[in-house]
């Protein structure tokens, strides 16, 4: 089996609460949705069979988690049924999962293998899309039982308070330890009309979420963009 992949490189993560941990990112070619504020929309493919992803992991040098980012990784969840457990044969590292939550069907075949979940809170009004996904990110929450599980919102100039509501929703059926995220968005090249959301709302959202969850969340930026890195 294998699977298209953009590339692998060495880097820092630069969102939530792992920025600046060294990890080594394998970025999926393919996504399922379309957001209006995507910074990866231009990928090529390489197709990979599951040892050869292990070959060039093992000789790219030393990290502290897998970023599996893309696109969308469970896109390719049979690939990953092959390949993680041989990671798991040789590597130490946490597997670290970016995943936009849509597919809860794919992570269920996964799960197991993964240590850490970031999942994406689809906001219609920030993404630009008609369709919510509400429902999966429900049920994508109750799959990561057990599972270190990060909860990220990209919040923008368009982003409605009602979409923070049903977020806060999904937010409380996550277990008591899982950490929130709201990321102002990071305009790019080919999103020039995308704007940030002002420093009221975002404390205004913030906000929303506390009084409806219990819970502060975290707001912050896409670090390695702010410093220039991949």
């Amino acid at each position: 089996m294998k699977a298209d992949i953009a590339e692998i490189f060495l880097s820092y993560q630069g969102e939530g609460p792992y920025a600046g941990s060294r990890q080594i990112f394998v970025r999926f070619s393919d996504c399922n949705l379309g957001c209006a504020y995507c910074d990866t929309r231009e990928r090529a493919r390489i197709p990979y069979t599951a040892g050869q992803l292990i070959d060039e992991i093992s000789a790219a040098g030393d990290f502290n988690e897998m970023s599996l980012t893309g696109g969308e990784p469970l896109l390719y969840s049979g690939f990953l049924r092959e390949a993680l457990p041989l990671f798991k044969g040789i590597f130490k590292n946490k597997i670290y999962l970016e995943t936009n939550g849509t597919l809860p069907g794919r992570l269920k075949e996964v799960i197991d293998t993964v240590d850490i979940v970031s999942m994406d809170l689809k906001l219609p009004s920030s993404t630009g899309q008609e369709k919510g996904y509400w429902r999966e990110h429900a049920e994508f929450v109750d799959i990561c039982s057990g599972k270190e599980l990060i909860l990220k919102a990209v919040v923008t100039a368009d982003t409605l308070a009602a979409d923070i509501e049903k977020a806060a929703d999904i937010i409380r059926l996550s277990e008591k330890d899982t950490r929130i995220v709201l990321q102002p968005v990071t305009p790019v090249e080919y999103g020039a009309d995308i704007k940030r959301p002002e420093k009221a709302s975002l404390q205004h959202f913030s906000g929303i979420i506390e009084r409806r969850t219990g819970r502060a969340p975290c707001i912050m930026g896409q670090i390695h963009r702010m410093l220039g890195v991949r």
